[in-house]
């Protein structure tokens, strides 16, 4: 970190004082400067090393601390809660949060309300994959947990399964969505009733088809729940896996092009 006069530090105090994001809005309300003044200020503080740049107009404390002032960045799930709130954090993401796997991924997984031009993002380094969600998919199967002062919501397991068989990509294709299948259904014994509950409230047909067809091959001792996912198949032929290649074998009863190698066999 740069050096800072003391007028300059007591000024900078006053700025970040309760808050773990900082606007120039906010700091000229503070200083009482105008906001295109407070907006310079602000960005040299982050050129000095102060504060850390989140995206234009929006900055964040480098705590004093910090061991590497330099090197030190923001948690990933708090930025995205102030850049994409009201949200909720699926896929891959929240399946690490309820210890479903092991894996770390480097992409933060979220559905928002939030209208976003692209669905992968990079911001202050860290890797984002945003899905847009009407506000009422928000509010079923989710689970709250506080990280600091902020309370996040995450998609609840049987959720992560749920949103990975309608979205593959979320965890990174039908691969990994079967080895959660897998864990949900080993760990939970009111898993079955509650995949189909959430799969008719996610509102894709095709999230029965890959359901359907995963049960049946890793787990037909359910055959009740594949029954199910029979009896609520729409019309067409979907892929297996959308983020792989699209040829594959047919599977006529589930409407799906097999486009994927799925391992058999269960955990237990």
């Amino acid at each position: 970190m740069a050096g800072i006069s003391g007028d300059g530090r007591e000024r900078l105090a006053a700025v970040t004082s309760g808050r773990r994001f900082v606007t120039p809005t906010d700091a000229g309300a503070v200083l009482g400067v105008s906001s295109i003044a407070a907006a310079r200020l602000l960005a040299r503080w982050a050129e000095q090393g102060w504060l850390r740049r989140v995206r234009r107009g929006l900055y964040v404390p480098v705590p004093v601390d910090a061991a590497s002032p330099g090197a030190w960045n923001e948690d990933a799930l708090l930025i995205a809660d102030e850049l994409w709130s009201p949200c909720l954090f699926t896929g891959w993401t929240a399946a690490r949060q309820w210890g479903m796997t092991e894996q770390v991924f480097r992409t933060t997984v979220l559905k928002t309300t939030a209208r976003v031009r692209a669905s992968d993002r990079i911001v202050a380094g860290y890797e984002f994959l945003l899905v847009h969600a009407a506000a009422d998919a928000l509010g079923w199967g989710a689970r709250s947990v506080w990280r600091e002062e902020r309370r996040l919501r995450f998609a609840d397991p049987t959720r992560v399964v749920v949103d990975a068989l309608d979205e593959p990509r979320l965890v990174g294709g039908i691969g990994m969505a079967s080895e959660l299948l897998l864990t949900l259904l080993d760990d939970d014994a009111g898993a079955p009733a509650r995949l189909v509950e959430y799969a008719e409230r996610s509102g894709n047909g095709s999230t029965f088809k890959r359901l359907g067809y995963l049960v049946e091959r890793l787990r037909p001792d359910l055959e009740e729940l594949a029954g199910a996912c029979a009896a609520r198949l729409p019309s067409g032929v979907t892929l297996l896996d959308p983020t792989a290649p699209r040829g594959g074998a047919t599977a006529p009863a589930w409407g799906l092009v097999v486009n994927a190698r799925i391992a058999t066999g269960t955990h237990s």
